[in-house]
């Protein structure tokens, strides 16, 4: 497939993985979608794009946790952004914690505002650690395969398709779809 921009990706490749790494601490899903599909398309490796996902993901969950841990009362703005999306969760954020978690890491938005309000809420790292851990990896291996599946589906497409954006356009309109579908069932079901 031609290709408007991945083509400098390839010059650029070294500094593509601490983007990565650094886009996990704040957005997940996009990003790890848009990785495995350039994995699948040749252009980035997998190895380093499996490592910059998952520390910068638990990297960002640990920071957002300490931020809400540390420095609720500096940021009010922010602990407003959490309590009204997570304070709702707050008993099952005690009780069923790797589920609640597990359901943040897929929900858009949520997962920042979980782990801030873990933090506010005083509930140990280390309760939470292994929870995330778990959920990070299975979160990785569903959006990773999304995203690595959507740049093989579009393969047999490529005399249609004159250009790999294109693709990646189509793919990431399906996942939006299949994401908002999702969280418009499973909502009242965590």
């Amino acid at each position: 497939m031609e290709s408007l921009i991945f083509s400098y990706l390839i010059y650029w490749e070294p500094f593509v993985y601490p983007l990565i790494f650094i886009g996990m601490i704040f957005e997940g899903d996009v990003i790890l979608f848009v990785s495995a599909f350039l994995i699948q398309q040749g252009i980035l490796h997998a190895v380093p794009v499996i490592a910059a996902v998952l520390w910068g993901m638990i990297l960002g969950d640990n920071l957002w946790y300490t931020l809400g841990l540390k420095f609720r009362n500096y940021y009010p703005s922010l602990n407003k952004w959490a309590e009204k999306l997570a304070a709702p969760l707050d008993e099952k954020l005690k009780i069923r914690l790797f589920r609640t978690v597990f359901v943040s890491k897929f929900t858009y938005g949520l997962r920042s505002a979980i782990f801030f309000r873990a933090g506010t809420l005083r509930i140990k790292w280390a309760k939470i650690e292994p929870a995330d851990i778990l959920a990070t990896l299975v979160w990785m291996l569903v959006i990773g395969s999304l995203g690595y599946l959507a740049g093989a589906s579009f393969t047999p497409f490529k005399s249609y398709l004159r250009y790999g954006e294109i693709a990646l356009l189509l793919g990431l309109i399906i996942f939006f779809a299949l994401e908002h579908l999702i969280v418009k069932k499973s909502k009242g079901k965590l």
